[in-house]
């Protein structure tokens, strides 16, 4: 009596990078750049407002 197999062979099978790195380079720069006015926002609107419970 024969065990069937336990593992499905696909052949070689490589994951590849389908996105440039050009691309993701730009992505994250341009989180970078949201990141960064976004924390910039919040720091001027916190320096602004003056807290009235202080």
């Amino acid at each position: 009596m024969m065990t069937p197999p336990l593992v499905i062979e696909l052949g070689d099978f490589v994951l590849r990078s389908v996105t440039p790195a050009r691309d993701v380079a730009w992505f994250l720069a341009g989180l970078v750049l949201l990141a960064g006015s976004s924390a910039a926002v919040l720091w001027w609107s916190r320096r602004s407002h003056t807290d009235p419970f202080v």
